[in-house]
């Protein structure tokens, strides 16, 4: 998992990190920002994909010819494309759900068992419709956003919990964090960062808000931020951000507009 770089490259630095038996990982997403230092420090090549439990790896990002931010080309044995609500093609950089199709037989899933339904719905117009935001650039480079259950909607603005995870996981004292979309009273949803941090720092909500005013659009700063030692996570190790919307702002999270903190635009 793509934290996990972030998470090692977060422990304090040693002098054998580069002396270890270790030549290669293969995993996603990795930051973009950490590439070159996580390359740098523990001397391993890195690839990414992209794929799924019902397609298996659909797109890859060799270390040899690899691009930053990317998952990388699609596979020789899949098609691609980014399609938008009408389920019509985007061209080149625009955004939209992620959709694929196999060109040889036997390569993926047929269907959910039992559940007709949801395998018509997800094979809408012949294309496997993955529940995944992403755009393809002009050089057919793959790149994944968000998941589209995870995308939060705040204000008429669509904001991608990646990226909001991206810039806090950033900060020196923070570990890892989860964002997820919590109801607010007055339409769509609010900002909710769910975060970890390292051992033997204290960090304010406050000063991890100041931290994220200068780094991301006013309108996707967290309202909430809440501070737990561990997430709920799958076998995977997949964070499980549906138990965190579903504990939603809880008794010790901390809330900017009670407090009276105030976002610049």
């Amino acid at each position: 998992m793509g934290s996990m770089l972030t998470i090692l490259l977060k422990q304090p630095p040693r002098p054998e990190d580069a002396d270890n038996p270790v030549q290669q990982v293969t995993g996603a997403p990795c930051p973009p920002e950490i590439y070159d230092e996580f390359r740098r420090r523990f001397n391993v090549k890195i690839h990414e994909g992209y794929g799924s439990t019902e397609t298996g790896s659909v797109a890859y990002n060799h270390a040899d010819t690899f691009k930053k931010g990317s998952c990388g080309l699609p596979v020789p044995t899949y098609e691609v494309e980014i399609h938008n609500d009408n389920d019509d093609r985007c061209p080149a950089g625009v955004e939209g759900e992620i959709v694929i199709r196999p060109k040889e037989p036997g390569i993926m899933f047929s269907g959910y068992y039992g559940m007709p339904e949801a395998t018509v719905k997800a094979w809408k117009n012949l294309w496997y419709h993955t529940g995944d935001r992403g755009r393809i650039d002009e050089d057919g480079y793959l790149y994944f956003l968000d998941r589209k259950k995870d995308t939060i909607r705040r204000r008429g603005e669509n904001i991608s919990s990646y990226e909001v995870e991206r810039i806090i996981n950033k900060h020196p004292k923070v570990l890892d964090s989860a964002a997820v979309g919590v109801p607010s009273e007055i339409t769509e949803e609010e900002v909710l960062a769910v975060v970890i941090v390292k051992d033997g720092e204290d960090l304010k909500p406050e000063e991890l808000l100041d931290f994220c005013q200068s780094r991301m659009a006013y309108f996707a700063v967290p309202r909430y931020v809440r501070f737990v030692s561990e997430f709920p996570r799958t076998p995977s190790q997949r964070i499980q951000k549906y138990k965190l919307r579903e504990d939603g702002v809880t008794p010790d999270t901390w809330d900017r507009e009670h407090i009276g903190y105030k976002v610049l635009r």
